[in-house]
């Protein structure tokens, strides 16, 4: 490819010689924002800017491509300030303009439906609402041990000296920076002059290349192990074609971000993370074995709060395809840290149906414009479900998604880098607010009635299965992968 179709090539993506079609109410649009939004200093009225990341598609066609812009404006937001009123900021964004990118501009009507990978949550009406600032783990675990020692002033007294020296007042006004993805979903039909085609080419073309490519996926392990106890873990689900130095460039480009190494200094990081719901983007994994050697490399993208982010590790195979090296990669998605009665700890819950974040990880990269071919390859040996180490259940279609990745020299990017808005108020301000926020929650979330009934209801949920994680199914670039290999069992891997 040449550099201008490589960083611009969903710009070139030609509409099909065809009749329009109807993208339905209830189809969702995957966008990523061009700038920073804040409930702090971002005024109502202001411009809001967006770049569709996945496309939306309807019996095989695509409707509406990858590089459309959605435009809208922020309707409302209101800051926490001194903490008096609202406890909680919230923000409204009413996106009513679809461009597509052959400059072609519909109206339409749409609903905010959620937030990717954040602290904060979306009402049905479509409304942004920030977290309540004694909420995180840290500060709902110190007001359950007052509660303890509710008969005790003088204990209550040091009990709070304690949490307010360990941990930081987090906060909680809502900040969006450039590059957050939202969920939008139409709420009436959009009738489209055009349908589109995807320009990017498969990996293999020829008969030699296609059996080449075919044997390599059917040679490589598809599964990682736990390191120690060598549990069965997650799934092969991505490979990449090109040097690690590319998958480096692609990843920084998509927004992600190297994970740190297990260390003493990264655990302490990533408890302040977890207790005091702050980001912690590079945050450490726990380390997985492919072929009983470790990650390569490990990527991780998360907006403000580690117990919800995208993730993948790469492994270097020892194989090459065309004379570039092969990257095997494990990815999911992990939505919430939990208890895990089984495993008698805490942790990541993840979306169970990791064929999403396959989807979210080639949509990413293919963005960037450092991919020049890519396709999905079915392995009909993959199990369509499995159990994965931590005790849960995930289901897949079994294919796995291999990208030829370019040098990424150039990579393309929209996202306005311009100067950060200011998100909270001065340090005096700050400490009123964690005053007068302090109080407030000691008489509403933080008796010991609200906590018991809460405490309640969380265990139950868990232990009858109750909590609903289900995550809506991601678009992806690729078509469904065709049967390639013999379905005689003897020909195929163990």
């Amino acid at each position: 490819m040449t550099r201008f179709r490589r960083c611009f090539f969903f710009l070139l993506i030609p509409p099909a010689l065809c009749s329009g079609a109807t993208v339905g109410a209830g189809s969702h649009l995957e966008v990523r924002l061009h700038h920073a939004l804040t409930s702090y200093s971002s005024k109502s009225g202001t411009e809001v800017r967006t770049t569709l990341i996945a496309p939306v598609h309807a019996g095989g066609d695509v409707l509406v491509p990858q590089g459309a812009s959605l435009r809208g404006t922020l309707a409302g937001v209101k800051r926490i300030g001194w903490g008096l009123r609202p406890l909680r900021a919230s923000m409204r964004i009413r996106f009513h303009t679809l461009e597509l990118p052959d400059g072609t501009s519909y109206p339409v009507q749409t609903r905010l439906v959620s937030i990717d990978n954040a602290r904060e949550t979306v009402d049905p009406t479509g409304k942004i609402v920030g977290i309540r600032a004694t909420a995180p783990m840290g500060y709902r675990a110190a007001g359950i041990a007052r509660n303890l020692f509710c008969w005790d002033p003088l204990l209550q007294l040091v009990l709070a000296g304690s949490t307010a020296t360990v941990l930081n007042f987090p906060e909680a006004e809502i900040h969006f920076p450039a590059g957050t993805e939202l969920r939008v979903e139409l709420t009436e039909p959009l009738e489209l002059d055009t349908t589109w085609s995807t320009p990017l080419p498969r990996i293999a073309t020829g008969e030699e290349s296609r059996h080449s490519i075919l044997n390599q996926i059917r040679a490589m392990t598809w599964r990682t192990t736990t390191q120690g106890s060598s549990k069965p873990a997650d799934i092969v689900n991505l490979v990449f074609l090109g040097e690690p130095e590319w998958a480096e460039r692609a990843f920084s480009a998509a927004g992600w971000v190297q994970a740190d190494r297990l260390s003493r200094a990264a655990g302490w990081k990533t408890f302040h993370s977890f207790a005091e719901a702050r980001p912690y983007p590079g945050a450490p994994m726990s380390p997985m074995l492919l072929d009983e050697r470790p990650a390569l490399l490990q990527f991780s993208k998360s907006l403000n709060n580690y117990s919800r982010r995208h993730h993948l590790r790469v492994f270097a195979q020892p194989d090459s395809w065309n004379g570039r090296p092969v990257l095997a990669a494990a990815s999911t998605q992990d939505l919430a840290i939990t208890v895990s009665f089984s495993n008698r700890r805490l942790i990541h819950a993840i979306d169970r149906n990791i064929d999403n974040e396959r989807a979210k990880i080639v949509n990413d990269l293919v963005y960037t414009g450092c991919v020049d071919a890519a396709e999905l390859i079915h392995r009909p040996w993959v199990p369509s479900t499995s159990r994965i180490a931590t005790g849960e259940d995930v289901q897949t279609d079994g294919a796995v998604a291999v990208l030829e990745l370019n040098p990424c020299r150039t990579p393309y990017r929209t996202l306005d880098s311009g100067p950060p808005p200011k998100i909270s108020g001065g340090r005096l301000q700050r400490l009123g607010r964690q005053i007068f926020l302090t109080l407030g929650n000691d008489f509403t979330a933080n008796n010991p009635v609200y906590q018991a009934g809460k405490g309640l209801q969380f265990l139950f949920r868990r232990m009858f299965g109750k909590e609903d994680r289900a995550q809506p199914v991601r678009a992806s670039l690729l078509p469904p992968p065709s049967n390639n290999y013999d379905p005689n069992p003897a020909a195929l891997p163990d």
